[in-house]
Protein backbone atom coordinates (compact mmCIF):
# COMPACT_ATOMS: atom_id res chain seq x y z
CA UNK A 1 0.00 0.00 0.00
CA UNK A 2 2.79 2.39 0.93
CA UNK A 3 4.67 1.62 -2.34
CA UNK A 4 1.51 2.24 -4.35
CA UNK A 5 0.96 5.57 -2.59
CA UNK A 6 4.56 6.61 -3.24
CA UNK A 7 4.22 5.63 -6.91
CA UNK A 8 1.00 7.63 -7.22
CA UNK A 9 2.64 10.69 -5.66
CA UNK A 10 5.61 10.43 -8.02
CA UNK A 11 3.26 10.11 -11.01
CA UNK A 12 1.31 13.16 -9.82
CA UNK A 13 4.51 15.19 -9.49
CA UNK A 14 5.55 14.26 -13.02
CA UNK A 15 2.08 15.16 -14.38
CA UNK A 16 2.13 18.53 -12.65
CA UNK A 17 5.63 19.24 -13.93
CA UNK A 18 4.65 18.32 -17.48
CA UNK A 19 1.47 20.43 -17.33
CA UNK A 20 3.36 23.42 -15.93
CA UNK A 21 5.97 23.15 -18.66
CA UNK A 22 3.30 22.86 -21.38
CA UNK A 23 1.46 25.94 -20.09
CA UNK A 24 4.73 27.85 -19.89
CA UNK A 25 5.47 27.02 -23.54
CA UNK A 26 1.99 27.96 -24.77
CA UNK A 27 1.78 31.23 -26.69
CA UNK A 28 -1.30 33.46 -26.93
CA UNK A 29 -2.05 36.29 -29.34
CA UNK A 30 -5.05 38.53 -30.08
CA UNK A 31 -5.72 41.50 -32.32
CA UNK A 32 -7.91 43.15 -34.99
CA UNK A 33 -7.98 42.29 -38.70
CA UNK A 34 -9.32 44.00 -41.81
CA UNK A 35 -9.41 42.77 -45.38
CA UNK A 36 -10.82 42.71 -48.90
CA UNK A 37 -12.93 39.88 -50.28
CA UNK A 38 -13.00 39.35 -54.05
CA UNK A 39 -16.20 37.35 -53.92
CA UNK A 40 -17.52 35.09 -56.67
CA UNK A 41 -20.57 32.84 -56.97
CA UNK A 42 -20.77 29.63 -58.97
CA UNK A 43 -24.33 28.93 -60.17
CA UNK A 44 -25.38 25.59 -61.61
CA UNK A 45 -27.00 25.12 -64.05
CA UNK A 46 -25.70 28.27 -65.75
CA UNK A 47 -28.45 30.92 -65.92
CA UNK A 48 -29.42 32.43 -69.26
CA UNK A 49 -29.07 36.21 -69.14
CA UNK A 50 -30.45 38.76 -71.64
CA UNK A 51 -28.18 39.66 -74.55
CA UNK A 52 -25.26 41.80 -73.44
CA UNK A 53 -25.53 40.93 -69.74
CA UNK A 54 -22.83 39.01 -67.86
CA UNK A 55 -22.23 37.88 -64.29
CA UNK A 56 -19.20 39.08 -62.34
CA UNK A 57 -17.92 39.07 -58.78
CA UNK A 58 -17.98 41.78 -56.13
CA UNK A 59 -15.22 43.37 -54.06
CA UNK A 60 -16.27 43.70 -50.43
CA UNK A 61 -14.73 44.88 -47.15
CA UNK A 62 -14.16 42.50 -44.21
CA UNK A 63 -13.25 43.19 -40.59
CA UNK A 64 -13.01 41.27 -37.36
CA UNK A 65 -10.55 39.85 -34.85
CA UNK A 66 -8.01 37.07 -34.55
CA UNK A 67 -6.96 34.96 -31.59
CA UNK A 68 -4.29 32.29 -31.70
CA UNK A 69 -2.90 29.68 -29.35
CA UNK A 70 0.57 28.34 -30.15
CA UNK A 71 2.38 25.17 -29.16
CA UNK A 72 6.04 24.19 -29.56
CA UNK A 73 6.98 27.55 -31.14
CA UNK A 74 5.65 26.46 -34.54
CA UNK A 75 2.08 25.12 -34.48
CA UNK A 76 -0.94 27.32 -33.83
CA UNK A 77 -4.73 27.16 -33.70
CA UNK A 78 -6.37 30.40 -34.89
CA UNK A 79 -9.98 31.62 -34.55
CA UNK A 80 -10.95 34.63 -36.69
CA UNK A 81 -14.55 35.86 -36.23
CA UNK A 82 -15.08 38.09 -39.25
CA UNK A 83 -17.88 40.22 -40.72
CA UNK A 84 -17.78 39.62 -44.47
CA UNK A 85 -19.58 40.93 -47.52
CA UNK A 86 -20.24 38.50 -50.37
CA UNK A 87 -22.22 38.36 -53.60
CA UNK A 88 -22.17 38.94 -57.34
CA UNK A 89 -23.37 41.42 -59.96
CA UNK A 90 -25.08 41.08 -63.34
CA UNK A 91 -24.17 43.97 -65.63
CA UNK A 92 -25.28 44.97 -69.10
CA UNK A 93 -26.09 47.87 -71.44
CA UNK A 94 -28.90 49.28 -69.27
CA UNK A 95 -27.33 48.89 -65.82
CA UNK A 96 -26.85 46.20 -63.21
CA UNK A 97 -28.54 43.87 -60.76
CA UNK A 98 -26.60 43.23 -57.53
CA UNK A 99 -27.07 40.25 -55.25
CA UNK A 100 -25.28 40.92 -51.98
CA UNK A 101 -25.06 39.26 -48.61
CA UNK A 102 -23.39 39.80 -45.25
CA UNK A 103 -22.17 37.00 -43.02
CA UNK A 104 -20.54 36.44 -39.66
CA UNK A 105 -17.81 33.93 -40.51
CA UNK A 106 -15.90 31.81 -37.98
CA UNK A 107 -12.76 30.35 -39.58
CA UNK A 108 -10.90 27.86 -37.38
CA UNK A 109 -7.42 27.52 -38.86
CA UNK A 110 -4.43 25.29 -38.24
CA UNK A 111 -1.34 27.47 -38.77
CA UNK A 112 2.32 26.54 -39.10
CA UNK A 113 4.89 29.32 -38.59
CA UNK A 114 8.39 29.03 -40.03
CA UNK A 115 11.69 30.60 -38.89
CA UNK A 116 12.25 32.42 -35.62
CA UNK A 117 13.37 35.85 -36.83
CA UNK A 118 11.72 39.25 -37.08
CA UNK A 119 9.71 38.04 -40.08
CA UNK A 120 7.87 34.71 -39.66
CA UNK A 121 6.23 33.24 -42.77
CA UNK A 122 3.28 30.93 -42.18
CA UNK A 123 0.80 28.67 -43.94
CA UNK A 124 -2.68 27.69 -42.77
CA UNK A 125 -5.86 25.79 -43.62
CA UNK A 126 -9.12 24.96 -41.92
CA UNK A 127 -12.92 24.99 -41.93
CA UNK A 128 -14.95 28.20 -42.10
CA UNK A 129 -18.55 28.32 -40.83
CA UNK A 130 -20.58 31.38 -41.83
CA UNK A 131 -23.94 32.63 -40.54
CA UNK A 132 -25.98 34.62 -43.04
CA UNK A 133 -27.09 37.99 -41.63
CA UNK A 134 -28.58 39.68 -44.72
CA UNK A 135 -29.26 38.84 -48.37
CA UNK A 136 -30.65 41.40 -50.83
CA UNK A 137 -31.13 42.03 -54.54
CA UNK A 138 -30.91 45.63 -55.74
CA UNK A 139 -31.47 47.17 -59.17
CA UNK A 140 -29.66 49.97 -60.94
CA UNK A 141 -31.21 49.84 -64.40
CA UNK A 142 -32.16 52.80 -66.58
CA UNK A 143 -35.91 53.34 -66.64
CA UNK A 144 -36.60 50.80 -63.88
CA UNK A 145 -37.70 52.07 -60.47
CA UNK A 146 -37.80 48.93 -58.37
CA UNK A 147 -37.12 48.63 -54.62
CA UNK A 148 -34.56 46.29 -53.13
CA UNK A 149 -35.70 42.74 -52.48
CA UNK A 150 -35.01 40.80 -49.30
CA UNK A 151 -33.67 37.36 -50.30
CA UNK A 152 -32.92 36.01 -46.84
CA UNK A 153 -35.89 33.61 -46.91
CA UNK A 154 -34.55 32.16 -50.18
CA UNK A 155 -30.98 31.84 -48.86
CA UNK A 156 -29.47 29.13 -46.68
CA UNK A 157 -28.83 30.27 -43.12
CA UNK A 158 -25.30 28.81 -42.88
CA UNK A 159 -22.37 28.76 -45.29
CA UNK A 160 -19.57 26.20 -44.96
CA UNK A 161 -16.21 26.65 -46.67
CA UNK A 162 -12.59 25.51 -46.53
CA UNK A 163 -9.98 28.28 -46.20
CA UNK A 164 -6.31 27.89 -47.09
CA UNK A 165 -3.43 30.27 -47.75
CA UNK A 166 -0.28 31.81 -46.34
CA UNK A 167 1.33 35.00 -45.17
CA UNK A 168 3.88 36.46 -42.80
CA UNK A 169 4.11 38.25 -39.46
CA UNK A 170 6.52 41.15 -39.00
CA UNK A 171 7.43 41.66 -35.35
CA UNK A 172 7.70 45.42 -34.95
CA UNK A 173 8.03 45.06 -31.16
CA UNK A 174 8.80 42.13 -28.82
CA UNK A 175 5.10 41.67 -28.05
CA UNK A 176 3.47 43.05 -31.21
CA UNK A 177 3.45 41.96 -34.84
CA UNK A 178 1.87 43.05 -38.12
CA UNK A 179 0.24 40.20 -40.06
CA UNK A 180 -0.48 40.05 -43.79
CA UNK A 181 -1.89 37.02 -45.56
CA UNK A 182 -3.74 35.90 -48.65
CA UNK A 183 -6.19 33.03 -48.80
CA UNK A 184 -8.81 31.31 -50.87
CA UNK A 185 -12.16 30.47 -49.31
CA UNK A 186 -13.71 27.55 -51.19
CA UNK A 187 -17.47 27.50 -50.68
CA UNK A 188 -19.03 24.05 -50.29
CA UNK A 189 -22.61 24.86 -49.23
CA UNK A 190 -25.53 25.36 -51.57
CA UNK A 191 -26.75 28.82 -50.62
CA UNK A 192 -29.84 28.72 -52.84
CA UNK A 193 -33.28 27.80 -51.53
CA UNK A 194 -35.02 27.95 -54.90
CA UNK A 195 -38.81 28.05 -55.24
CA UNK A 196 -40.78 24.94 -56.15
CA UNK A 197 -40.18 23.92 -59.74
CA UNK A 198 -36.44 24.68 -59.72
CA UNK A 199 -34.95 22.35 -57.10
CA UNK A 200 -31.79 21.71 -59.13
CA UNK A 201 -30.19 25.16 -58.71
CA UNK A 202 -27.03 25.36 -56.61
CA UNK A 203 -25.18 28.56 -55.61
CA UNK A 204 -21.73 28.23 -54.06
CA UNK A 205 -19.89 31.31 -52.83
CA UNK A 206 -16.08 31.47 -52.86
CA UNK A 207 -13.57 34.27 -52.63
CA UNK A 208 -9.95 35.34 -52.90
CA UNK A 209 -9.16 37.32 -49.74
CA UNK A 210 -6.41 39.63 -48.50
CA UNK A 211 -6.10 40.27 -44.75
CA UNK A 212 -3.96 42.67 -42.72
CA UNK A 213 -3.92 42.76 -38.94
CA UNK A 214 -2.14 43.44 -35.67
CA UNK A 215 -1.21 40.64 -33.28
CA UNK A 216 -0.55 41.38 -29.60
CA UNK A 217 1.31 38.50 -27.94
CA UNK A 218 0.32 38.03 -24.30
Amino acid sequence: MKKALIAACVALVFCLAFTTQAVAQTEFGVGPIVGINFSSTSISPDPVYPAGYTKGGRTMIMFGAQAEVGFAKMFYIVLQPTYEGKGYEITGPSGSVTISGNELDLPLLFKVKFLQGVIRPYAFAGPDLGFVLTATRSYSITGLNRPDEDLKSNTASTDFAIDFGGGAEYNVMPKMGITLDVRYSLGLSNMAKPPAGDPSETDKVSGFQIFAGVMFHI
